[in-house]
């Protein structure tokens, strides 16, 4: 799916007035039953204060007021501190925006523990209301993290929006967020979360052949092999139609594990998925030519050059196989024939080196190997050129 975060068309409209409307306000509807709770703090004052609109007035009562031990476990505490912080959150006022780092963050965890402690759910229909907001911030703010590499709070960010989502009022699920979570702990270096999530997603049928292979991937980066494999022949059996980045990933891994059969079967189902794919041909004939097969190495390198015709790869290595067919029967010729067939692989390989050091000029060893070719078949202009060049390298 590549490194980028993901955004939905839900996040990125602006959410109007109607359901961004200040939190402080939802307060107003409150039963206005004032009770002393504490002969030091009178946690209503928070309300007060917010009202007027002295934002550091609020925040500095309802920072005492969880250090009291006659307030700390009373839901109304923490809900007047998570309306406080929410506040700070939303406020456009840049001196109110740096009371704290994080407000967000604190309403959140403000709200959910007003949640727990407010049996009577005195303030939960309040609070739902509220966090349906604080979830679509969160998206929001984890965006802000990760495009800014913060990927430990874009991680947290992306998580408080899944957590709100799973609440029974709520009950929602948004793969979307799920993928970014997966992404910021795969990038924040917790493959373990990260690897949870991606097989959420599998679950819930997200992403396809691309969620599968970002799985493999993890599950490799961790030695967790038999997983790995398991997992990309899961996803091509379940995405049959657009599995060519797992049978791509299938032969690169038998090929670094020196399993050349293994990953010839794999270059075959790919070729059969896509005929047209130059590096499947190539390696398959690289496959062939370690086999001492030239002549079906030969195929399958024209076959990639036909459909690429600037593929260097292939133009080396065909280059090369002729160029080295032709050194190891000159170096035992005895005979006019046998030289001529030297020179005639020569032949074969100079318009495919002499491409490549257009391509790619200043490769030294194409140039030797074409000095070589020049100096055999007695082509001196070629020679005194290719010469120059040389020269000039050195």
């Amino acid at each position: 799916m590549g490194e980028s975060i993901v955004f939905s068309h839900f996040y990125i409209i602006k959410l109007t007035l109607q359901y961004m409307k200040r939190i402080c306000f939802i307060i107003i509807l409150l039963s206005v039953n004032i009770f002393c709770f504490s002969q030091k703090i009178n946690i209503e004052d928070i309300l007060s204060y917010l009202k007027a609109g002295n934002a550091v007035k609020a925040k500095e009562t309802s920072d005492l007021s969880i250090n009291d031990k006659d307030l700390i476990t009373n839901p109304k505490t923490w809900y007047y501190r998570a309306v406080t912080y929410h506040s700070i959150y939303e406020s456009d006022i840049k001196e109110v925006k740096a009371l704290s780092p994080q407000p967000l963050f604190e309403a959140y965890n403000s709200y959910v523990k007003s949640m727990q402690l407010d049996t009577k759910k005195e303030f939960n229909g309040d609070i739902i209301k509220a966090l349906n907001i604080a979830s679509s911030q969160f998206v929001y703010e984890g965006i802000n993290y990760f495009n800014a590499k913060d990927y430990i709070n874009a991680l947290s960010s992306f998580e408080n929006n899944l957590a709100i989502n799973k609440l029974p009022a709520i009950n929602q699920i948004d793969t979307i967020v799920i993928y970014n979570a997966a992404l910021s702990a795969e990038k924040s270096g917790n493959n373990k979360l990260a690897i949870d999530y991606y097989n959420q997603l599998i679950k819930l049928e997200y992403g396809g052949a691309n969620t599968s292979l970002d799985l493999a991937k993890l599950y490799k980066k961790e030695n967790r092999i038999s997983e790995y494999i398991l997992t990309l022949e899961n996803g091509i059996k379940a995405n049959p139609t657009e599995d060519i980045g797992l049978i791509t990933e299938f032969v690169n891994y038998y090929l670094e594990i020196g399993k050349n059969e293994e990953a010839m079967s794999y270059v075959d189902k790919g070729i059969f998925r896509e005929p047209k794919n130059q590096g499947f041909h190539f390696v398959k004939g690289s496959l062939h030519e370690q086999k001492g097969e030239y002549t079906k190495a030969e195929t399958e390198y024209l076959k990639a050059i036909e459909i690429d015709s600037v593929y260097n790869d292939a133009l080396f290595n065909l280059g090369a196989l002729y160029f080295n067919q032709a050194t190891d029967i000159i170096k035992v010729a005895k005979t006019k024939d046998e030289q001529a067939k030297s020179f005639a692989l020569y032949t074969k390989s100079q318009p495919l080196l002499e491409k490549i050091d257009f391509l790619t000029p200043g490769d030294i060893q194409i140039m030797k190997m074409l000095k070589t070719i020049y100096t055999l078949l007695k082509i001196e202009s070629k020679l005194i050129e290719i010469n120059k060049k040389l020269d000039k390298s050195q």
